[in-house]
């Protein structure tokens, strides 16, 4: 009775349940410094393997912020991924450069990378520039929020 309730409150405030079989667990990347932290996320995103840079942020949530979107509520890692593949397709990597990684205090960091892109089927080089917040968590840097603004 209790799990059909709860499944009621899910399926009421539109939250998906934890997946069911053999769905394999995202990998958690934890980085020593905000710098590698910084450097995993933009090759991860080079790459546009996805599930490794949501991975940066522990396992934790996300915030994330697309061009003329507001920031969202905290999202799963999985919903992160799913929202970033969304705002990609379509796209094609040329470059991602790490152009800074600033610690504001002991706990609180931010990385600005440049992301460089071109839409497919159409001449020319796009830039976007990201901004990746991160908090140290037990001695590791992990990523909380993504900005992203053209």
């Amino acid at each position: 009775m209790i799990r059909a309730g709860l499944l009621a409150v899910v399926l009421a405030v539109g939250i998906a349940p934890p997946p069911v079989g053999p769905a394999a667990p995202l990998a958690v990347a934890l980085a020593p410094s905000l710098k590698e932290g910084g450097e995993a996320a933009r090759g991860a995103w080079q790459s546009r393997d996805l599930a490794a840079f949501v991975s940066v942020s522990g396992g934790g949530p996300l915030l994330v912020t697309l061009p003329g979107g507001r920031g969202s509520s905290p999202l799963s890692p999985r919903q992160a991924r799913a929202v970033l593949s969304s705002y990609v397709q379509g796209s094609q990597e040329v470059a991602t450069l790490l152009m800074r990684a600033v610690e504001v205090d002991s706990t609180e960091g931010f990385v600005e990378l440049t992301r460089f892109y071109r839409l497919v089927g159409l001449p020319g080089e796009r830039e976007a520039t990201m901004l990746l917040g991160f908090r140290r968590g037990r001695g590791d840097w992990v990523m909380t929020e993504v900005r992203i603004s053209e």
